[in-house]
């Protein structure tokens, strides 16, 4: 273990966790002093910030009497979380919700959901969590070529000669390391085609795209697309932990009963529980939080595009990598930023037009200290994860 941990301190890559003395509201101040801007959260709406937020976690606790607990939320359910997925199944018209301690959890839906005569065929470049939770159901496993519909058919074809049952289509809407998104309508054509589910993890979608920020069905002007979306309460909502699944109400009664990930878990605590609840309620009624966040998104990507940067993922993405060159060059790009292959962003709607303005005077000042960046070839190509879902096979 000392021998890899050396080798990859070696290797250019060692990232030490940034090592900041406080965080005030959006800004993190460093233990040097320096306010540093913050282009990494995944909160994108920044409603952590948001007064109501944060009287709802102050109240809870007094409510209360207690921050937690300390047992799974199968075993006790508060009434607190019980509004919680109630705000966010209303939310999302959906007739019912069930609310993890995370979305690593909540991902692991598909074990319950899926059983040993079923077929699970996901894509390429899915989150972590997904291929995490696919390789604990006993389905079959198959993987198709990233955001390739032509081979997600082939697949399709290749799992109903098989005989299978179920056949469930796991995706990403909005893909993490490079902010491209699915078409949901030439995959739903293809799921009614092969009577296939299509289970859509919309986290980096939720809040960030579509006209009141629904997700990727919203995006593309329709509703109920995807069979089954998870959801992480960590990124769009309220940056606090929670990760979430909605769909009808049998199936989350199902999946509430049966399933290990939520069972085994312990429940939030009350304070999340409150955030959640007024989080989504501030969604409702507030839909200028979207919009500053597509403002926002637009204009730092508008200001890269004109310096002369390759960017990555569609226009409204939160989420999107600069293309930089070779992986030595991302991780000296990095190093010369703190004193920021691709160089992956969050912009977030509370971000001010000036700290935009120094990020992309930045990112012009280090390219032209390292006289330019390498040519990548091929382009902007899909990011490859480090742990692909090829290896669920």
């Amino acid at each position: 273990m000392s021998q890899k941990l050396q080798a990859y301190k070696d290797s250019g890559w060692w990232h030490q966790t940034f090592d900041y003395a406080k965080m005030k509201g959006k800004d993190f101040y460093g233990s040097d002093g320096n306010r540093y801007v913050n282009m990494i959260s995944n909160c994108y709406l920044m409603l952590n910030t948001h007064p109501r937020v944060m009287a709802a976690a102050k109240q809870a606790v007094d409510e209360y009497q207690s921050v937690s607990i300390g047992i799974s939320a199968k075993v006790l359910g508060l009434d607190v979380h019980r509004e919680a997925e109630e705000a966010i199944a209303k939310y999302h018209n959906a007739e019912e919700a069930i609310l993890y301690s995370s979305l690593f959890h909540g991902n692991g839906f598909i074990e319950t959901a899926a059983t040993d005569k079923d077929l699970i065929i996901s894509d390429a470049e899915n989150h972590t969590s997904l291929i995490y939770a696919i390789r604990t159901a006993k389905a079959k496993k198959v993987v198709y070529k990233h955001l390739d519909l032509e081979d997600l058919e082939a697949k399709l074809i290749e799992g109903r000669n098989r005989g299978v049952e179920n056949i469930f289509i796991v995706t990403d809407g909005i893909f993490s390391m490079d902010g491209s998104v699915i078409d949901i309508i030439k995959m739903r054509k293809l799921a009614d085609k092969y009577d296939a589910l299509i289970v859509n993890d919309d986290c980096h979608a939720f809040g960030v795209i579509g006209e009141t920020g629904r997700g990727t069905d919203e995006h593309f002007g329709v509703e109920g697309y995807s069979d089954i979306i998870t959801n992480s309460t960590g990124k769009a909502a309220c940056g606090s932990p929670g990760g979430y699944v909605y769909g009808t109400e049998d199936f989350i009664t199902y999946v509430r009963h049966f399933n290990r990930h939520y069972i085994m878990t312990t429940a939030l605590s009350v304070c999340d529980y409150a955030i959640v609840r007024e989080a989504f309620k501030i969604l409702m009624e507030e839909p200028e939080h979207v919009q500053m966040l597509r403002k926002n998104v637009h204009y730092i990507k508008d200001g890269l595009l004109s310096e002369g940067f390759d960017i990555t993922g569609i226009k409204d993405s939160g989420v999107f990598c600069i293309i930089i060159g070779p992986e030595d060059t991302t991780s000296e790009i990095h190093r010369r930023l703190l004193r920021t292959s691709r160089l992956r962003l969050n912009v977030n709607a509370k971000i001010v037009k000036e700290d935009m303005d120094k990020f992309i005077e930045a990112m012009v000042k280090v390219r032209k200290d390292m006289g330019g960046f390498p040519e990548v070839l091929g382009g902007a190509t899909p990011v490859t994860r480090g742990d692909s879902a090829k290896k669920l096979i």
